[in-house]
């Protein structure tokens, strides 16, 4: 299996932002991927060393649609939470550099209207 193709995106919750702080990173994956193939996918696409590997399968399950006679079924997954080596982490997916470049962002926004402002006053 081709490492580009097993990690399909990040599982982005309350949860896992917290568990990020702790170095656990989730992702949801090809469902013929094993542990050692999702290890290596990681340490290759975001450059860290992965210490442990936890896998979780979803199976799909029938529900059944209120006040009617309709079912539909579940979708079916695999996820697996990625344990890195300390002191390292994912800066893309961090949820500290997610604030701070969002802060940054406003603050950037804030002094164009300023900006702006003053020309306009001129």
């Amino acid at each position: 299996m081709k490492r580009s193709f097993v990690i399909k995106q990040a599982v982005l919750s309350e949860k896992t932002y917290r568990q990020m702080e702790d170095g656990k990173y989730t992702f949801l994956v090809n469902r013929y991927a094993d542990k050692k193939a999702i290890a290596k996918a990681v340490e290759n696409q975001f450059s860290v060393k992965v210490t442990k590997v936890n896998v979780l399968t979803k199976a799909s399950k029938t529900k059944r649609i209120a006040r009617t006679r309709k079912t539909v079924k579940t979708a079916s997954g695999k996820k697996a939470v990625v344990y890195l080596q300390k002191g390292q982490s994912i800066t893309m997916l961090s949820p500290k550099t997610a604030a701070k470049d969002k802060k940054a962002k406003v603050d950037q926004d804030k002094s164009k209207d300023k900006n702006e402002d003053s020309r306009k006053t001129k």
